[in-house]
């Protein structure tokens, strides 16, 4: 294991404090080691709409306002420190992305003097060219690229960005000292340019079972069986599929934990009287939610974006031990043996009523077979292989 490291990693999303992300799961655990730094979303990945006006009015009134646009709203007790860089909000024009360039590599600059950081790990999982300008000629020991989908293809991301981007996603890719990937997919694609490239899935904590249970009042109130999603209602989730389920399936009740992007049409989701949409969920609550789920969902979307996939809830239901059923997502065929995989809502139904009949939730045998795949895919142990691969690539 690498000794103590400065990382100041790129992260893309912002630092919340409840809504965990795969992302915040890693920092907070890489921290226990090293002195992070964690770039906070600074808004020039995509082109914004009217839903992000209140955030730049935000941001820009707070800079006029005095108030330090370097707001670190982490602490560094925990060895998590999130730096706000401010620049314009936007990638669309090439003038824009120079000035954004110049003023993210000012806020860096800022960064490594305020805290006398010497040779970072410099890791992105935000491979923009932005990004990649800024770093050029900065003080680091390595370069970490995580890739964690086909970026360029995202279904937020303009048509008119992707070329670019695909071209600044390649540098990173090439050029990087080390290259985690989520899903074998992406492996098997990003080793072809880097021979240091390694698979790393999303995870799931050690003690995630381990919490506290508590009661929730809405699911106490449910009669009959539920099918459960945790996760965000947005453009990765297959709602058509849902209305299709919850509507064939009356008997059953399918509740929905996690945000919803209110620029996705819902499609009367939300008015059938078997679905809650509970909403946001803290992290360390949402084992208490599981245990009023007889199913774990994963409608995501097939489509050639999500073909390099790895879901994030897979560890968690299965450290919860839940029975799964889920849509065909090529990453999900290696856990056939713990996961019921279908085509369409019809076979899904069927898989759903199959799993409810044997009662495969108390199931003893099943239980100890999700348990021990969830165990390969904790945290811990990815961060065991995450400290190899550093400590290699510095010795190199």
């Amino acid at each position: 294991m690498p000794q103590k490291a400065d990382i100041i990693f790129f992260a893309g999303i912002e630092w919340h404090g409840q809504n965990r992300m795969p992302c915040h799961h890693l920092v907070e655990r890489l921290s226990k080691t090293h002195r992070i730094f964690y770039i906070n979303n600074f808004g020039a990945l995509r082109d914004l709409d009217q839903h992000d006006l209140g955030r730049c009015f935000s941001k820009v009134s707070g800079l006029f306002q005095g108030k330090n646009p370097h707001l670190q709203v982490g602490n560094m007790q925990t060895g998590v420190t999130v730096w706000q860089p401010w620049v314009i909000p936007t990638p669309r024009l090439s003038l824009i992305q120079a000035a954004n360039v110049t003023l993210l590599r000012r806020s860096l600059r800022q960064l490594y003097e305020q805290y006398d950081i010497q040779s970072p790990i410099i890791w992105a999982r935000l491979p923009t060219p932005i990004v990649w300008e800024a770093i050029q000629g900065l003080d680091r020991s390595l370069l970490v690229y995580q890739s964690i989908d086909k970026f360029p293809e995202h279904p937020r991301i303009a048509q008119s960005l992707r070329k670019r981007y695909c071209m600044s996603e390649r540098k990173f890719n090439e050029n990087a000292d080390v290259v985690f990937t989520s899903a074998r997919g992406l492996y098997d694609e990003k080793s072809q340019y880097n021979e240091n490239t390694h698979f790393i899935p999303n995870g799931v904590g050690e003690g995630f079972a381990d919490a506290q249970l508590i009661k929730i009042p809405t699911m106490e109130a449910i009669s009959g069986p539920v099918v459960g999603f945790a996760g965000a209602l947005g453009t990765a989730t297959d709602i058509e599929w849902l209305v299709q389920l919850a509507t064939g399936m009356p008997e059953v009740t399918f509740v929905f934990l996690g945000t919803i992007d209110r620029t996705e049409p819902l499609l009367g989701l939300e008015s059938l009287e078997n679905v809650i949409l509970q909403g946001l969920v803290p992290h360390h609550e949402l084992i208490s939610c599981f245990q009023y789920f007889d199913v774990g969902l994963m409608p995501y979307k097939i489509n050639a974006f999500q073909d390099y996939t790895f879901p994030s809830k897979l560890a968690e239901y299965l450290m919860a031990g839940l029975p799964i059923v889920a849509t065909h997502l090529p990453e999900l065929e290696h856990y056939q043996e713990v996961v019921e995989i279908a085509d369409q809502p019809e076979a899904m139904m069927t898989d759903i009523r199959k799993l409810l009949e044997s009662d495969a939730r108390s199931d003893p045998d099943l239980l100890k077979q999700r348990k021990a795949v969830a165990a390969t895919l904790t945290w811990e142990a990815q961060i065991v292989k995450i400290e190899d691969a550093l400590e290699q690539a510095l010795i190199r």
